[in-house]
């Protein structure tokens, strides 16, 4: 099954103007909503955090640094993509590196994705949506779950 980046985001698993201190609290914040819709286990945070020791997903993308964690589907129920839009930054590695290398993150993109041969795909559509400087830059802007949602929607693909 073929699915899109846009079919898999709900204005109920987007957090807008979240506080948090770390990227380990911001990833378990934003796993909240994915456990209460039922799309994934309450150990999908923990296995986005070993990962994200192993594997970090900060990227250095212009105005402001995003990442997009993510887990083996172990834990997943059903595909979903969580977004954060962080009232402050927080750090995350940068992907590539072993993480000596840190981002400040305003915007993070958690991927549960079930499939894991759709991982890729899922990472490339994502690639393509966060080059866009203008949309980053509204994302940070909107006011809601919903206008986040519709701009992502709306936003021309790269």
């Amino acid at each position: 099954m073929q699915y899109s980046l846009v079919d898999l985001l709900k204005p109920e698993h987007v957090l807008v103007d979240l506080c948090a201190s770390s990227s380990q609290q911001a990833i378990r914040k934003l796993t909240r909503p994915l456990v209460r819709s039922g799309h994934v286990a309450p150990a999908f945070a923990t296995d986005v955090w070993e990962r994200e020791q192993k594997f970090p997903t900060g990227l250095p993308t212009q105005p402001m640094a995003t990442a997009m964690p993510h887990a083996d589907p172990d834990h997943v129920n059903r595909s979903a993509v969580a977004i954060a839009v962080l009232r402050s930054p927080v750090r995350f590695g940068q992907m590539g590196t072993d993480g000596s290398v840190v981002l400040d993150a305003r915007i993070i993109f958690l991927l549960a994705i079930k499939e894991r041969e759709k991982q890729v795909e899922m990472i490339q559509q994502l690639v393509s949506v966060i080059q866009n400087q203008s949309l980053l830059e509204s994302l940070v802007a909107a006011r809601d779950a919903q206008g986040v949602v519709d701009l992502i929607r709306t936003a021309p693909k790269a």
